[in-house]
């Protein structure tokens, strides 16, 4: 047999739950989340990967110091994103040295 639920326990267990949850502090994406020309290529980066034009590599970490971030991926491939802003940022290879500058596409 089903145990019954009184209404005002019901209530205040939904109430307490609505307010966990308001609570949550918003999750902004990290400002280079998006489609990118950097003159070689089109990059889209998401907040867990990277697509470089031919393939789709999952980040391992990210780290951020003030407009600029770094880049794990596996294989302890290493990328710069210097001075992201809204619609620009440069892209940097840990490996090589490469650089590009990179323009945000709608």
């Amino acid at each position: 047999m089903p145990v019954p639920i009184r209404p005002l326990a019901a209530l205040g267990l939904g109430l307490a739950l609505a307010a966990c949850v308001n609570d949550a502090p918003p999750v902004d994406p990290y400002p280079f989340v998006g489609t990118w020309d950097c003159q070689v290529e089109v990059f889209t980066f998401t907040e867990t990967t990277w697509n470089n034009g031919s393939q789709t590599l999952p980040i391992r970490n990210i780290t951020r110091d003030g407009r600029n971030f770094t880049l794990l991926f596996p294989g302890n491939y290493v990328i710069a994103l210097a001075a992201v802003t809204d619609t620009g940022m440069t892209w940097v290879s840990g490996r090589t040295g490469d650089q590009f500058a990179c323009r945000r596409l709608p």
